[in-house]
């Protein structure tokens, strides 16, 4: 999936957003990890994955940064779970990490 392909399905207008995110968004869609195979299989079309995670062509920029943080610390806790060093306060710092590292990736981009 292309950039331009991905904003055509999920973003309402013309709202672009940043390669750096869309990057981390095709790494989300291509991985074949255990979060992945359970919650969409490996197999999704790329429609099927822009509306599992994204609810089709409704976001704006703005809501794809949120929807691909929340999915970031979804696959955080799954791959974690059960773990005794993954308590609330240990999970609630890592969603924290995670969240300003995609609001750093979506500001910025390489030229």
């Amino acid at each position: 999936m292309q950039k331009a392909e991905f904003e055509k399905l999920a973003i309402r207008g013309s709202g672009t957003i940043s390669c750096l995110l869309y990057e981390t968004i095709e790494r989300f869609y291509m991985s074949e990890n255990n979060y992945h195979k359970f919650h969409g299989g490996i197999d999704e079309t790329k429609q099927d994955f822009v509306k599992r995670v994204f609810g089709g062509k409704v976001n704006t920029p703005k809501t794809i940064l949120e929807k691909t943080i929340a999915e970031a610390q979804r696959e955080n806790r799954y791959c974690l779970q059960g773990m005794k060093t993954a308590d609330k306060k240990r999970l609630d710092e890592m969603d924290a990490v995670i969240a300003e590292h995609y609001y750093w990736m979506s500001r910025h981009d390489y030229v």
